[in-house]
């Protein structure tokens, strides 16, 4: 079994496809960045906007609500100051104030026993809505209401305003918010005229504006206390400071300080190891700071999903492409697989084996047409080499032929020439000796000698004519028979 890279190596489809597959993801890649990259941005603008919306929402809410209190107590409040010798008048009157808004949850007149001599030396009138009705009590809180918050405070200022949250035990200790009114009687304040009421409603208001599932709110109090807070061991006086000095996170204790410095906007930081954004205003009326903490997780959930949703398409996509363009380009390159053996068939020698044409109009298409015109040009053209091979094969065995022909005629020239030499001595030294004879006896011979000596030479000379005729025919015959020769090769 072949392993991936020698099958990739070895595999120009899977070559050209992982290539355009890569070049695709690194394209998708980045457009997807930037895409990501601008739809952070827009939702955490959106997140931003969203929870402002929300701190201002609910901010509009609980001043609302508290301004649908403050004219309530203020309504009241005019007749309280006109029954002030009237001590079964002014407990009337806190009973009035709860049947007539079922929003509050205890309404109390507390005179200045010092300043205040009369009414049977009664100074507190209450009145608070129990589980079933409206009860009376002789107190307010759970200490003694000269020391209460919601009593010293509007006593020294002269002015009407929001105390800080208390714990009232008449209730089950729930933890309650009063508005107070100061009394006046001759131009000097008598006593304070106290609207209460409960946190549990103003938590409801609070969670109930939240901008995201996971959000919760606080309301910090302008000297550092909870007023609402999703953890109820936060709701402690003082609690802010004890987290200023036990807390080394810079960020939470700069937004801690501009909370208490009664400043707005918005913060990243870590809480209990979850980042989160926390965007905090003051309101308005009262000093309080109010904050909205959304876990970053809650704020990008909704892009963190989408990020999820799109990287799977992305990969089955890119897996899907790739197997697409696997096929696709295996399938283009099959008339090149094709010429690739047909090209192997050719170079170990099978030259008449046909290649078929191809009905495709592409560069393939002609590539593998100008192949099968190759291949039948080199059928053709080996075809022609072999003919003029066996030509060449019946010329040569002509040729070794007529060189046999030649050598054994030139043998038997030889032999005849030979031959014909050793006759010819025989005529000329006969014709060399007669002609010396006459030349040394020329005065001594007699005319019958002479015609002896001259017969003798003619008839030697007539020899070695036919010798030399012959010998002129043979190498004439030998010429004629290597031209013919040479004639019939070419």
């Amino acid at each position: 079994m072949k392993k991936w890279p020698s099958v990739i190596r070895q595999s120009l489809s899977t070559k050209l496809s992982l290539w355009l597959v890569a070049f695709v993801a690194v394209m998708l890649v980045a457009a997807l960045f930037v895409m990501f990259m601008y739809a952070r941005r827009a939702v955490k603008a959106e997140a931003l906007a969203k929870s402002e919306a929300a701190l201002d929402g609910m901010m509009q809410s609980i001043d609302n609500k508290l301004h649908e209190v403050e004219v309530a107590a203020n309504n009241i409040h005019w007749r309280v100051e006109g029954a002030i010798d009237n001590p079964a008048a002014l407990q009337q009157l806190t009973r009035k104030m709860l049947e007539e808004n079922t929003s509050v949850v205890g309404c109390a007149i507390a005179l200045d026993p010092i300043a205040w001599q009369g009414n049977g030396n009664q100074t507190m009138f209450c009145s608070y809505r129990g589980q079933d009705s409206i009860r009376v009590s002789d107190r307010f809180g759970d200490k003694p209401y000269t020391e209460q918050d919601w009593y010293v405070r509007p006593m020294v200022s002269c002015q009407r305003e929001w105390s800080d949250p208390t714990i009232e035990p008449l209730r089950g200790g729930y933890p309650i918010l009063g508005y107070s009114i100061p009394i006046r009687q001759n131009n000097r304040v008598v006593g304070i005229f106290v609207t209460a009421i409960s946190l549990e409603w103003l938590s409801r208001m609070v969670e109930a504006a939240r901008p995201f599932p996971s959000t919760h709110c606080a309301l910090l109090t302008k000297d550092g206390d909870f007023i609402v807070h999703p953890d109820s061991t936060r709701l402690h006086s003082g609690n802010i400071y004890k987290q200023l000095a036990h807390h080394h996170d810079e960020a939470s204790q700069q937004l801690m300080e501009s909370m208490l410095k009664g400043e707005s906007g918005y913060m990243s930081v870590s809480i209990y190891g979850t980042d989160c954004y926390v965007f905090y205003k003051p309101y308005r009326n009262t000093g309080w700071s109010i904050d909205i903490v959304s876990p970053k997780s809650e704020v990008f959930a909704t892009y963190n999903r989408l990020q999820s949703f799109v990287v799977v398409i992305m990969v089955v996509s890119l897996l899907l492409l790739l197997l697409y363009c696997f096929q696709v380009i295996h399938w283009l390159m099959k008339p090149i697989r094709y010429l690739d053996l047909s090209a192997q068939r050719l170079a170990s020698g099978r030259f008449d084996e046909p290649i078929a044409d191809s009905l495709r109009h592409d560069e393939i298409g002609g590539l593998q047409r100008s192949f099968r015109l190759m291949q039948c040009s080199l059928a053709n053209y080996l075809s022609e080499i072999r003919q003029h091979s066996e030509v060449l094969k019946n010329q040569t065995k002509a040729l070794k032929k007529a060189r046999d022909k030649a050598r054994e005629a030139d043998r038997l020239k030889s032999a005849f020439v030979h031959n014909t030499t050793d006759q010819l001595v025989e005529p000329v030294n006969a014709i060399a000796s007669a002609v010396s004879v006459i030349q040394e006896n020329s005065n001594n011979l007699d005319q019958i000698d002479v015609v002896q000596l001259t017969t003798g030479i003619a008839d030697n000379t007539k020899k070695v004519t036919s010798l030399l005729d012959k010998i002129i025919e043979v190498s004439v015959n030998r010429t004629t028979a290597e031209n013919e020769t040479t004639e019939s090769n070419s």
